[in-house]
């Protein structure tokens, strides 16, 4: 059974955001309850095991640290307020607050239980081409939108220079090297802090891929395989989208944990070549299951590409993509 989490604020319309927010977050590791009122909190309190307590300025009292484990004050005045209780600024962006929550809720425990997957087993399906302006971020940030709308989707970039913040026109407070961190450091706190590291794209999860070149160069094939493993253990993500480049390291190993291998291919006779040279590279190294599990895919011509990523589940690619959804990967499941 999951920890209890209490919110407790006045502002009716903010709690309720918030709570909704929360309850949206599948791997939330919390049975959420709010209260708009204090004393029905308090209520609750005498009769529930509360694990944590977040709770505006404006509902605070200090009673309130008896009778819970844990409590984030969500400070609203800029003058932090109940001594030795964590404040949180109220008015920022909802991600913001709960990596903020997590944080501090993770630091006070030695050891943090971890929440299991459960269902069926996460499909990884691996998006890769030596050619070059195939389209293939296009195409895999199409897939990864249009297949969030029915399943729990994961996104990740493994290029040198994805352009991702300059794309979304934002900033990233933390990236892919940030989840390697805890898997590596803290694997133990990595269910709790995986929430507040993803973000969310047109209802597709992503993680932020890294800044720099050389941190993505540093990473092993091995230490990739490890973190997909914990993601499928510690998440309810059905497919995990891999958008890969021969820059990481252990590529074809990578490859070798798809489900399901898309690579685009072009007729001109440079990218033919090029297609030759990778297929007879993955005969020579003996990784001919990664040839089965591969699908060579040709995109047609299209007359127009909708201007932002958010939009590329509409128009002529979505459809493209749909098609090759229902035929390579339905249509792959139900013949396996």
């Amino acid at each position: 059974m999951k920890k209890i989490m209490a919110i407790c604020d006045r502002e009716q319309d903010y709690l309720y955001r918030m709570a909704d927010y929360l309850e949206r977050k599948s791997m939330f590791p919390f049975e959420i309850h709010s209260f708009t009122e204090p004393d029905k909190l308090k209520d609750f309190t005498q009769r529930n095991e509360v694990e944590l307590l977040l709770v505006a300025e404006n509902a605070y009292t200090e009673e309130m640290k008896l009778s819970v484990r844990h409590m984030v004050i969500l400070n609203e005045s800029g003058n932090e307020v109940g001594c030795g209780v964590e404040n949180v600024n109220k008015y920022q962006a909802s991600d913001c607050i709960l990596k903020e929550i997590m944080e501090s809720y993770t630091g006070s425990r030695e050891e943090v239980p971890r929440r299991l997957a459960t269902g069926n087993r996460m499909k990884i399906i691996g998006i890769y081409t030596p050619v070059r302006r195939s389209m293939q971020t296009t195409f895999a940030l199409s897939m990864g939108q249009i297949l969030a709308k029915e399943h729990k989707t994961l996104y990740l970039n493994f290029e040198f220079y994805s352009g991702f913040g300059y794309l979304l026109n934002r900033e990233f407070q933390a990236n892919i090297m940030d989840v390697l961190y805890y898997l590596n450091c803290e694997k133990d706190k990595l269910a709790y802090k995986l929430d507040g590291l993803v973000q969310c794209l047109n209802g597709m999860d992503y993680i932020p891929p890294v800044i720099s070149y050389q941190e993505l160069g540093g990473i092993t094939g091995e230490q990739w395989i490890q973190l997909f493993t914990e993601i499928e253990r510690i998440s309810e993500y059905e497919y995990l989208i891999l958008d890969l480049s021969e820059q990481m390291q252990g590529l074809f190993d990578v490859l070798r944990e798809c489900y399901r291998i898309f690579t685009i291919v072009k007729e001109d006779g440079m990218a033919e070549a090029k297609i030759r040279q990778y297929e007879a590279l993955i005969q020579s190294m003996n990784y001919e299951d990664i040839a089965a599990k591969t699908k060579k895919w040709k995109l047609p011509l299209f007359r127009r590409i909708p201007p932002g990523i958010e939009q590329l589940t509409r128009g002529e690619i979505a459809v493209c993509v749909r098609k090759i959804i229902q035929e390579e990967i339905y249509g792959h499941e139900a013949g396996t």
